[in-house]
């Protein structure tokens, strides 16, 4: 919890302008909470940060404009350049093994883009500044099931980034490139390096090929 009367800086980062304009409308009526800036890309979040440190990082796993790293790609360069600051990851698609990955290598919590556990969002940076690790109860139960069950994923699936993964199923569901472009408000090219990154990790050559796995792995 907060120590009454200290202020908590925090700044947020996600590439999609409507997630900034909901959480920053969440925490204005936060007096105890100061935001210092919102970011659109990691170029722009680097920048804000060499100029305006800040106790708590509200920040979306993954960003099209560096396709090739994901959350944990980021999450180092944070830590090693701003090793004080909590950093919170944002996340439409979070799968356990993604959540345990961050969890280790020093995020300070995980939350999911719905409505019901944006609404904690205060309390999630409340919980990280007292020292605490922060996953609501509908991520918190779904890492604690992945972690007593024998899950082939962890050596499958679980290589992939969160938006590999949905970029990757949409495939298997037999959608175009464009066809998912549209859907999830990319650019193609993104797309295409996504599945591409996908077929390399899993070690696949075709869109056939990428179906099997799904399908051998019960997705």
């Amino acid at each position: 919890m907060t120590t009454r009367g200290v202020t908590i800086r925090v700044g947020i980062a996600d590439d999609f302008p409507v997630v900034l304009r909901g959480i920053e409308a969440i925490l204005a009526p936060c007096t105890d909470i100061a935001l210092h800036f919102s970011a659109e890309s990691i170029a722009q979040l680097m920048a804000a940060l060499a100029q305006t440190p800040v106790d708590v990082l509200l920040c979306d796993y993954a960003f099209d404009d560096d396709p090739h790293a994901d959350g944990l790609d980021l999450l180092k360069r944070l830590r090693r350049h701003h090793p004080a600051m909590k950093v919170i990851f944002l996340s439409a698609h979070a799968q356990p093994q993604i959540i345990s990955s961050a969890l280790e290598l020093g995020a300070a919590g995980f939350i999911g883009k719905n409505r019901s556990d944006f609404v904690n969002l205060p309390q999630a940076i409340y919980s990280v500044q007292g020292g605490q690790v922060y996953l609501p109860q509908s991520l918190s139960s779904a890492l604690l099931g992945s972690l007593f069950s024998v899950n082939p994923r962890q050596s499958g699936l679980g290589q992939l980034s969160e938006r590999e993964l949905v970029v990757a199923r949409m495939i298997c569901q037999g959608m175009s490139i464009t066809a998912i472009a549209e859907r999830l408000h990319r650019s193609p090219k993104t797309i295409s390096n996504q599945k591409v990154a996908a077929m390399k990790k899993l070690g696949v050559s075709n869109d056939v090929e990428l179906s099997r796995v799904f399908q051998s792995l019960g997705d």
